[in-house]
């Protein structure tokens, strides 16, 4: 019976991302069978509810998928205690698919912000650091982080 307590939990757990994700991509749901958990989003994810934490196992399992389709993958994981607040389940990712998101959102920085540089944006009230990267039009050049992505799996990024 515990058994089917921790598989009815895990499917349960995909449904709660995928509902959290659905805010974002409203086409987001569970996906049935061998592969990505949750389908009709941009990005490879593998969503776990267990006891045992086992990153390595997770970021093998993606990466064996994301080798094959070059989607970013990660793990969402629903510890043990957590309730069904998507939001607060702990994310693993590669430190090599993270690089290039966080390129996208403070490649402007050319130095650490202070308090000083950190502000409310006007127009849409998120908090920014020197320009709001939230409401401003999608014209970032996804390219440029891609590059960088590819020179680090091929080690010729400069260290």
């Amino acid at each position: 019976m515990a058994n089917q307590a921790r598989k009815h939990r895990g499917f349960r757990t995909e449904r709660v991302v995928a509902q959290y994700l659905s805010t974002v991509w409203a086409g987001a749901c569970v996906g049935r069978g061998s592969g990505k958990d949750i389908v009709n989003v941009p990005f490879d994810v593998e969503v776990k509810a267990r006891a045992g934490f086992q990153p390595l196992a997770y970021i093998k399992q993606l990466k064996a998928r994301t080798s094959i389709s070059g989607e970013i993958g990660f793990g969402v994981i629903r510890l043990n205690g957590q309730g069904e607040d998507a939001a607060e389940y702990a994310c693993v990712i590669r430190l090599a698919d993270l690089l290039p998101l966080l390129i996208l959102k403070y490649g402007h920085l050319d130095s650490e912000p202070t308090d000083a540089d950190i502000d409310r944006c006007t127009a849409c009230g998120s908090y920014m650091i020197r320009k709001c990267l939230t409401c401003q039009p999608m014209i970032t050049d996804a390219t440029n982080a891609i590059s960088v992505k590819k020179s680090l799996m091929d080690s010729t990024i400069d260290q």
